[in-house]
């Protein structure tokens, strides 16, 4: 039997919300394992594995130092998934790119779980251990512009947003978003089919599997992931990298999905060996 820690932040809500390493731990539970479940700081648990869950994009160094007592730290390396550092496409106001471009928070999921624990550390008058900087939240969808010359001064000016090239994976009228989850050894990759140039489930009218590129294989290596999610496109024959999240969501429950869970969680013996 093994014990896995899933070390969340203080205040993420974790057993509230329903993310996709709750199913995993299920899975686990289910096989024999022991989950035990760190909220904040204090009093963590003995154990064989830790995974690290703090639903920020970056991890505060205090997590990271804790995390240390653990043997195998699950994402123990991916600290740090803003787009300055996921994003290949970043663009300044100089640059000779002629397409349409993007405006994102720099910040991951538009930096709502920020701007939420913010308010939630001003409330129990406690100092925030966010990242150094603005905290920016903006409002979904992310801002589509036709060129670099329309984007404001404003927004050029404002450390906490990024502009990228706008690269849309688009066919007869409809765009298309793929999602590759992996834990450790074990993955899916499925391509969903949107109404809008942004592909969210709203707009979702279809989906099938999809292969892993292995441009996106050396980017889950560069950014030290070892389970996530990478949302990407195929853009002109290339892939390219969106969003890197190491505390994904877990999809509406069905047969499929309940199967394919179970084989994700199988990946932890591989983690283990790592």
């Amino acid at each position: 039997m093994t014990h896995i820690v899933l070390i969340t932040h203080t205040y993420d809500k974790f057993r509230e919300r329903s993310f996709l390493l709750g199913s995993l731990a299920g899975h686990w539970l289910d096989a024999g394992h022991e989950v035990s479940l760190a909220e904040g700081l204090g009093n963590w648990p003995d154990g064989d594995v830790a995974i690290m869950h703090v639903d920020l994009s970056v991890v505060p160094n205090a997590y990271s130092e804790a995390a240390k007592r653990y043997a195998v730290v699950v994402n123990g390396a991916a600290t740090d998934v803003r787009k300055k550092l996921v994003s290949r496409n970043l663009l300044t106001a100089n640059d000779a790119w002629t397409g349409p471009v993007i405006i994102k928070t720099d910040l991951n999921y538009s930096g709502i779980p920020e701007m939420q624990a913010a308010q939630m550390f001003q409330r129990d008058g406690k100092p925030a251990d966010l990242p150094p900087g603005p905290i920016v939240s903006t409002t979904r969808p992310y801002q589509i512009l036709r060129s670099i010359s329309d984007v404001s001064g404003d927004v050029w000016a404002n450390p906490g947003l990024v502009v990228e090239r706008f690269l849309p994976e688009q066919d007869a009228g409809a765009y298309w978003i793929r999602a590759w989850v992996f834990f450790g050894d074990r993955e899916r990759c499925t391509r969903y089919r949107g109404t809008h140039p942004i592909v969210k489930t709203a707009t979702i009218v279809g989906r099938e599997l999809a292969p892993v590129p292995e441009e996106l294989r050396a980017e889950r290596e560069r950014l030290g992931f070892d389970y996530g999610k990478f949302d990407f496109v195929v853009h002109d024959g290339r892939a390219t990298l969106f969003d890197a999240n190491r505390t994904p969501s877990a999809p509406p429950s069905s047969p499929e999905i309940d199967a394919s869970n179970a084989h994700l969680a199988g990946g932890l013996e591989a983690l283990m060996r790592k």
